[in-house]
Parts: structure tokens; sequence; C-alpha cells
């Protein structure tokens, strides 16, 4: 019955307060809630995860940029990020060092696509570990970095249907996804 706040995607937090300040928003509102803040791996992570966990969060979620399917706007995908295998090492580390390690789970994500790179992750310090690229191909998304445009060849992204409806949408080699076939591999 209360209505939860959402910073918006230009939403700027300048400061360990500002996001303290979200957090404590977000709990009292509903105190049970588990508060999950994501951020790209970039340099400098271990300080900025330390800063995350004393403003109250309770999941950190490292994001790699070797992962995605092209959501991201084209500025990120181009300009953003550092290999998970960096991050989730040095926030653990710092974590550590500062006594808060305990206090806060380490998510990461960013193109884990066996089980080598979850052990290699969980081994460096994770908690937990998205496949959100795997699923993503496993429903039939050929990876063609368009997400951001309204123009999913496979309709993953424009919720497409039929040849007609991408048509319709301007969209052209569109190929309607077969489920049953694709997702039995």
């Amino acid at each position: 019955g209360i209505t939860l706040i959402s910073p918006s995607n230009h939403h700027d937090i300048y400061s360990n307060e500002d996001l303290a300040q979200i957090i404590t928003e977000l709990k009292t509102a509903n105190p049970s809630a588990r508060v999950s803040v994501k951020i790209p791996i970039t340099s400098g992570v271990g300080t900025i995860a330390v800063g995350i966990a004393k403003a109250g969060a309770d999941i950190i979620n490292l994001s790699g940029y070797e992962g995605g399917t092209g959501a991201a706007r084209e500025h990120a995908k181009r300009f953003v990020g550092l290999p998970a295998e960096i991050g989730v090492s040095e926030a653990h580390r710092a974590l550590v060092e500062s006594g808060l390690r305990d206090s806060v789970e380490v998510w990461t994500d960013g193109g884990m696509r066996s089980g080598a790179d979850v052990l290699k992750m969980i081994l460096l310090g994770a908690n937990r570990v998205g496949f959100g690229t795997a699923a993503l191909m496993g429903i039939g998304c050929i990876s063609c970095q368009r997400c951001h445009l309204g123009s999913c060849q496979r309709g993953i992204s424009t919720q497409l249907q039929t040849r007609e409806d991408a048509e319709a949408a301007g969209i052209k080699g569109f190929q309607p996804r077969v489920v049953p076939s694709e997702t039995e591999n």
C-alpha cells in the first residue's frame, strides 16, 4: 500500500549521502526489502563498493563489460566497463579490508557462459552470478546489439510475433522465433 520510489535513468547520485537517502527511503517504505545497487565495473570499483555498503545496500551487483546483448545505451557499450574478474576481486578485497564484507552480498554478471565462469567468480568473491545473455540466447536472441533501437530482428525486445507486425514497424530481416525447437538444444 506504499508507493516505492525508483530513480529515473537520468537521476544522478552525487554522493554516498544521496545513495544512503534513497536506500533509507526504500527501506522505510518496505522494511523487509533488500536493496540492490547495480554498477558497471570501472576503475576504483572497490572504493565504490565500500561506499555502497556504507550507504546501506544489501546487494552490490557488479556488471562486467563483456555481457549483454545491446540493451545498454551506445556510450555505455563503447566506453564503460572492465572485466567482471577485476571488479569482483577488487570489490571483495576492499569490502574485506573495510570490515564490511559480511554486511553485503556481491553479485556479478557480464558475459558468464559456463560453469567455469561461475566458479571463477565465486572463487574471486561473488555470492551469486547472473546468466542474462545465456538465457536470452536460449530463447533465440542473435545478439545483434540493437535492443535499444527498437529494431530487434527476433522480436524479443520489440515484442513482435509475426512478419506482418515487423513489416508494419519497418523492421527488415525479421525471423519469427520458433521457441520449442530453439530452446530444445
